[in-house]
C-alpha cells in the first residue's frame, strides 16, 4: 500500500486526503500545515501524523500531494523529488516558466514519477469531446475557444490569494486549466497574442482579466478569455472543425455536438477520467502519466508567453 503524504490542508489539500484515504491501494501518512489547527483535524480524519513542517514527512512516505498556496509550489514539489519522493503537484506547476523548469528537473534528475492537478481537462464534458476529435468527427480541428469569467470576491479570499505576486492572479490560480485542454487538442503552440488588465495592481505579472489567442502547428486558432473580476459569469468551452463542432453546456456538465448541416444534440458523456487513481497506476506500473511535469512544464511555457505578450504588446513565439 503506497503511503501518501498531503502538504497543505486547505479546500484541494483535503480533497486530496479524502481520496487516498478511502483508496484501497492508498493511506495517507501525514497532513503537513503551518496552521496545526488545520492539519491536526485532516490528518485526524485520515488517521495521519500532523505535521507543521513538510521536510519531516519526506522520509515516512512513497509519494507526495503538493496542495500547499502557489507560491510555495516550486519550494515544496522540488523539495519531495529530491528526497526521493513521487510528486503530484496543484496546477500551477510554480509562479513561472523557470520555476516549472525547476520543478521537471528535480522530478528528472531523481528518476521519480509525476502528475499535475489539471483536473478540468479529466472531466466528463472535456473527456467525451477529446474523444470526439480524435475520432475525427470534428474534421480538421480550425477553432477552440474556452470562456470562463466569474466574480471572486477579494475580500474572502486568503491573504496570498489576493497578492498576485504569489498565487499568479486568475491566469496562473484559475486559467492555467484552460490553456491546459486547448494545448491537449489543439497541439504544439507556435506562436502567443495576448492582453491583460489587473485590478489595483501594477506588478507587470498580475491579472484579473485575460484575452489570450494561441496559433496551433496544425493550423487551428485557438482563443480564451477569462476572468476573476466579471459582472456577467460565462463558462463554456468549443471545438469547431471543417465537419462538426461540439460545445460545452450547462456551466460545463453537458455537451452538444452538431455534424456539418445537422442540428446540434447532445451526446451522451464519457466517464471521467481519475488522475489521482492514474498517479497511483503510474508508480506501481512504471507506466508515464498523462499530465506530467514535462507537460506542466509545456504549459507553463506557454502561460509564461502569455504574460510577456501582455507585457511588451508583441506577439511571442515559441520554439520547437
Amino acid at each position: 500500500m503506497l503511503r501518501i503524504g498531503v502538504i497543505g490542508a486547505g479546500g484541494n489539500g483535503v480533497g486530496h486526503a479524502r481520496y487516498y484515504r478511502d483508496c484501497p491501494r492508498s493511506e495517507v501518512a501525514a497532513v503537513a500545515d503551518p496552521d496545526t489547527a488545520r492539519a491536526e483535524a485532516l490528518a485526524a480524519e485520515c488517521g495521519a501524523d500532523a505535521l507543521s513542517d513538510y521536510a519531516e514527512m519526506l522520509d515516512g512516505v512513497d509519494a507526495v500531494v503538493v496542495s500547499s498556496p502557489n507560491y510555495l509550489h516550486r519550494e515544496h514539489a522540488v523539495g519531495a523529488a529530491q528526497a526521493g519522493c513521487h510528486v503530484y503537484c496543484e496546477k500551477p506547476m510554480g509562479l513561472s516558466a523557470a520555476e516549472a523548469d525547476e520543478i521537471a528537473d528535480a522530478v528528472r534528475d531523481a528518476g521519480v514519477r509525476s502528475a499535475v492537478g489539471f483536473s478540468v481537462r479529466f472531466g466528463a464534458a472535456l473527456q467525451t469531446m477529446q474523444r470526439y476529435v480524435r475520432e475525427g468527427r470534428a474534421g480538421r480541428l480550425l477553432s477552440l475557444w474556452a470562456r470562463r469569467m466569474s466574480f471572486l470576491d477579494p475580500a474572502r479570499w486568503p491573504a496570498w490569494r489576493q497578492d498576485h505576486a504569489l498565487s499568479g492572479g486568475v491566469l496562473l490560480e484559475i486559467n492555467v486549466h484552460e490553456l491546459d485542454w486547448l494545448m491537449a487538442l489543439g497541439g504544439e503552440v507556435r506562436s502567443v497574442y495576448a492582453r491583460t488588465w489587473a485590478e489595483g495592481q501594477d506588478a507587470p505579472r498580475a491579472n484579473d482579466h485575460n484575452w489570450v489567442v494561441l496559433n496551433f502547428e496544425g493550423g487551428a486558432v485557438g482563443t480564451h478569455e477569462g476572468s476573476q473580476v466579471s459582472p456577467v459569469p460565462v463558462y463554456e468551452r468549443a471545438a469547431i472543425g471543417t465537419e462538426g463542432g461540439l460545445q460545452t453546456t450547462d456551466w460545463g456538465n453537458g455537451l452538444c455536438y452538431a455534424a456539418r448541416g445537422q442540428k446540434t444534440a447532445p451526446v451522451e458523456l464519457d466517464a471521467p477520467f481519475d488522475l489521482r487513481g492514474h498517479f497511483l497506476d503510474c508508480i506501481e506500473e512504471g507506466i508515464p502519466c498523462v499530465a506530467d511535469v514535462e507537460w506542466g512544464r509545456k504549459v507553463m511555457r506557454v502561460a509564461e508567453a502569455v504574460l510577456a505578450s501582455a507585457r511588451t504588446g508583441q506577439v511571442q513565439h515559441l520554439m520547437p
